[in-house]
């Protein structure tokens, strides 16, 4: 078994229960395909870089998974005619690292101490 990086962005005007929904469902894919969900992270409605499907924003949706390549192939297919998911990627990566993702990490940081890194930096 590998492990696998996932990330897709659902629609931006989908309510909190839709999403919540759709994760559960996608989760259920997974499992289905004999894969593993070993993190989950859900970092919320962000800007996108670029427009999608005439989208400039979406929820973004991050798990670490153990499957085989098959179950990558699979879920693609999956999230691909899912009318919900706006974008996807699924990475391979060496090892499994058990700690939040940078974007948790960011997010979890006092904003006290992000002024006093800016005053240091003039």
């Amino acid at each position: 078994m590998s492990y696998y990086e996932s990330i897709y962005i659902l629609r931006p005007d989908l309510s909190n229960e839709q999403v919540e929904q759709v994760i559960r469902r996608v989760g259920e894919i997974i499992s289905h395909l004999g894969a593993t969900i070993l993190r989950s992270e859900m970092w919320g409605r962000r800007d996108l870089a670029y427009l999608v499907k005439k989208h400039a924003k979406g929820f973004y949706v991050f798990n670490v998974l153990e499957g085989n390549g098959n179950m990558v192939a699979e879920l693609e297919n999956r999230l691909k005619i899912d009318e919900d998911v706006i974008k996807y990627m699924n990475v391979k990566v060496d090892t499994f690292v058990n700690e939040p993702s940078a974007m948790i990490q960011e997010e979890r940081r006092d904003p006290k101490s992000l002024e006093e890194e800016g005053e240091e930096d003039l």
